[in-house]
């Protein structure tokens, strides 16, 4: 049975075999460089050698022709019988200098020149050896002859020079082909060593992204989808570590909510019980009340209102993260708009804001309600936080099938430091608490959470220096007035 593939067990070993992958064709590359480099100096040495050679035997040639001539006008013009033997000796190393470049690959043509100048060489010398009178009217008889002799060893020099440029085409084709293998070895080597470097980046990154998406779903308090990694033990152990955290977590969220629900639930009952009682002394019930008495009453019913808001807050945060999603239904984003700002007309006149809608007459295709609560929210902090006679503002764009709404005042702002911390549960600004302003912290945690089961995005694009802003963006399903903008 074929055993299936198994990756190192630990992400450093895995680390070490992939550099040890990617650098064996590396290696090899540089093997096969160093291999080709040691024939291209062979392949010059050689021909180095060979043009050494003919240089030095084509000149050697050459003054060896020149020696011939002149002993034997030597040994003519004096008339010595002793000279002839260094008419041999010039022989013998014109013989010598011709043996030498019968070793040099010559062509069959050149070898036949080399062959006739031998066979010239050879006659001369005889000629000169068995002539019978000396003196410089036989010498001049052998003028032609030499000249023949010197014409045949130039020519065998303008071969030698034709031998050497060769051998400099040769060396220079060499060095081209070696060149060009190499550019295919290299290109071959790297192409291999990127295509085991992808493989292997895949190899080692997958453990790290899957543990990066499992701590991201944490992040997005996502606690039912359990962490799946594959790779070396102990990048699988951190898997496991995660998923026992996502466990644990999962137990303590469950158990908050529990918590919540049960004190919201008990604190309702003897709330309801505090307003009405508070009712009913206010209606005189239990008899008439002095001024200082209804003060105190009315104080007891504006604190049990705010407990209802902030328990309301609490039960409504707790619906925000277990309420099942609901189908997305088309509505018209005015109306709704509208409606939700109606909420706020008392706030409105009671502060004399100026209240600006610029929205175009889309149609989306979304969760109303929800998509209600978060503008609610919204615009409920911009009314709390607007000054007298300030402006609440609601713009929206459109890009891209996107729709971006922007919901601003004229407020304190959001001060820079709180940025991180704003869509948290609970969280109050500084400039909430600087003013005294009721807040239960919940409203934009609530938004934030809408806005991700809608499928769309909260942010906070205040600039520095001025009022609150607060973008949401939400898919466009339909464009029924493409370029309309309802203003009031």
């Amino acid at each position: 049975m074929k055993q299936p593939f198994r990756l190192p067990p630990s992400f450093p070993m895995l680390l070490l075999v992939g550099f040890v992958l990617v650098a064996i064709p590396l290696m090899g590359g540089i093997v096969g460089m160093s291999d080709a480099l040691r024939k291209m100096a062979n392949e010059g040495q050689r021909a180095v050698n060979v043009t050494a050679d003919i240089t030095r035997l084509s000149r050697q040639l050459t003054e060896n022709a020149e020696d011939l001539k002149w002993t034997a006008g030597q040994y003519f013009v004096l008339e010595d019988p002793a000279l002839i033997e260094r008419v041999r000796r010039a022989h013998e190393a014109f013989g010598a200098s011709l043996a030498g470049l019968r070793r040099i690959p010559w062509s069959s043509q050149q070898l036949a020149l080399l062959s006739r100048l031998e066979t010239l060489e050879k006659g001369l010398f005889a000629r000169l050896q068995e002539a019978p009178d000396t003196g410089v009217k036989p010498f001049e008889a052998f003028r032609l002859d030499f000249e023949g002799l010197m014409e045949v060893v130039i020519g065998v020099v303008d071969q030698a020079t034709q031998v050497v440029n060769a051998q400099v085409l040769s060396m220079d084709r060499t060095a081209r082909e070696i060149q060009r293998v190499l550019m295919w070895q290299v290109g071959g080597l790297i192409l291999l060593s990127v295509v085991l470097a992808a493989v292997l980046s895949r190899v080692l990154s997958r453990p790290v992204f899957e543990l990066a998406a499992a701590i991201r779903r944490l992040g997005r308090n996502d606690l039912e989808t359990r962490p799946r990694v594959r790779g070396p033990r102990d990048m699988v152990y951190l898997g496991q570590q995660l998923d026992w955290l996502r466990s644990r977590l999962r137990e303590l969220e469950e158990k908050k909510l529990f918590f919540f629900r049960e004190v919201s639930h008990e604190l309702k009952t003897p709330l309801t019980s505090l307003v009405e009682a508070s009712a009913l002394l206010n209606d005189d019930v239990v008899g008439p009340l002095g001024e200082s008495h209804r003060e105190i009453v009315s104080i007891m019913q504006s604190s049990s209102a705010e407990l209802k808001h902030r328990i309301e807050g609490l039960l409504r945060y707790n619906e925000a993260l277990n309420q099942p999603r609901t189908a997305p239904s088309l509505f018209r984003l005015r109306a709704l708009l509208s409606e939700v700002g109606e909420n706020f007309d008392l706030q409105r006149h009671t502060k004399r804001l100026r209240w600006v809608t610029e929205v175009p007459d889309v149609q989306l295709s979304s969760d109303p309600a929800r998509l209600a609560i978060v503008l609610e929210n919204l615009l409920a902090n911009a009314v709390k936080f607007s000054p007298e006679a300030g402006t609440v503002a609601v713009r929206a764009t459109q890009d891209q099938g996107w729709l971006y709404l922007q919901v601003s005042d004229d407020g304190p702002g959001v001060e820079e430091a709180e940025h991180e911390h704003l869509f948290q549960p609970f969280h109050k600004g500084a400039r909430a608490r600087e003013s005294g302003l009721q807040s239960s912290g919940l409203g934009l945690a609530i938004a934030k959470r809408y806005m991700e089961e809608l499928g769309g995005e909260l942010k906070q694009v205040s600039p520095p220096g001025e009022g609150a802003c607060f973008e949401l963006a939400l898919p466009v399903s339909k464009e029924v007035m493409p370029h309309d903008a309802a203003k009031a």
